[in-house]
């Protein structure tokens, strides 16, 4: 399934291929043929941990380890192939015009700046020759964008003093100040409680829909993604094993889909027994 005819095509991925080295020399295949492509759209990429859905997104943005080998018959964005692009290309791409929301803010935030001088940086690392009133108003304004109420405060701050919803607030502003055209968010709610959750993710539709961004969800929660995204990949041992519309994922064919939909927990039905994945060797060819 493609993306819809009347999004401009901003991602083409096709036979995506992503490869570690194991000590026995031999290579550990994490991503396994992905193919797919993003118009202005929530494309949600579902599945286990491990199913390759991270390296995916890594590999579009080219933050792989270096070890790792890719392959793709086709990976560009807007056009430009990603693969063939220097490394000053990928740098200049990263974060002005795709960018990487990550799991937890604990983690990519620099514990010794302050949250407003980390996202000015990440603003004159892509927009250069800004004034300092500018670059100070253009992250104020970045902050109020991601509803945090008090933007001047949150500027003078550490990671550490504000809360985990506040820190990922702060992250979705630092990644989307340079104003890119392609958003991956890797499991940007998981570390949050369910009523910041909804509050990121509104915050993401809002801007995907004011700015026409193309947005890429990777998540755990089937039930999230249904109800956020347009179109769903469900990733099985690094490959897609179905494609379906978030709208008609309750549907889904393939036995993998079901089993993980059937996990889900359910108000006032029986689970007893626990039902439990039934995983096929023949899905992994």
């Amino acid at each position: 399934m493609k993306s819809d005819s009347n999004n401009t095509l901003l991602l083409e991925v096709d036979d995506l291929r992503v490869s570690f080295p194991t000590r026995d020399g031999s290579l550990f295949e994490a991503v396994r043929g992905v193919s797919f492509t993003l118009g202005r759209e929530r494309l949600g990429i579902v599945g286990e941990s491990g199913s390759g859905k991270s390296q995916t997104g890594r590999a579009i943005l080219g933050l792989t380890a270096p070890e790792a080998l890719i392959t793709a018959k086709r990976l560009a964005f807007k056009g430009q192939d990603l693969l063939g692009a220097t490394p000053a290309q990928r740098r200049a791409m990263r974060g002005g015009s795709i960018a990487m929301v990550l799991q937890d803010p604990k983690y990519s935030l620099n514990p010794v700046m302050k949250i407003g001088e980390q996202i000015r940086e990440s603003l004159q690392a892509h927009q250069g020759g800004l004034s300092s009133s500018e670059a100070r108003r253009r992250v104020l304004q970045a902050l109020a964008d991601v509803a945090i109420d008090d933007p001047a405060r949150v500027y003078k701050l550490y990671p550490h003093e504000v809360s985990g919803g506040m820190g990922q607030r702060a992250m979705i502003a630092m990644m989307l100040i340079a104003e890119p055209q392609l958003l991956i968010a890797d499991e940007p709610t998981s570390a949050l409680d369910v009523t910041v959750q909804l509050q990121v993710l509104g915050i993401l539709d809002r801007l995907v829909k004011d700015r026409g961004m193309g947005l890429i969800f990777v998540s755990h929660d089937l039930r999230l993604v249904a109800s956020f995204c347009d179109r769903v990949l469900v990733m099985y041992a690094g490959k897609v094993v179905e494609e379906v519309r978030a709208t008609e994922l309750q549907a889904a064919k393939h036995p993998y889909t079901q089993g993980l939909l059937n996990c889900l927990p359910r108000l006032g039905a029986s689970r007893h027994p626990l039902p439990t994945l039934n995983r096929q060797e023949e899905w992994k060819l």
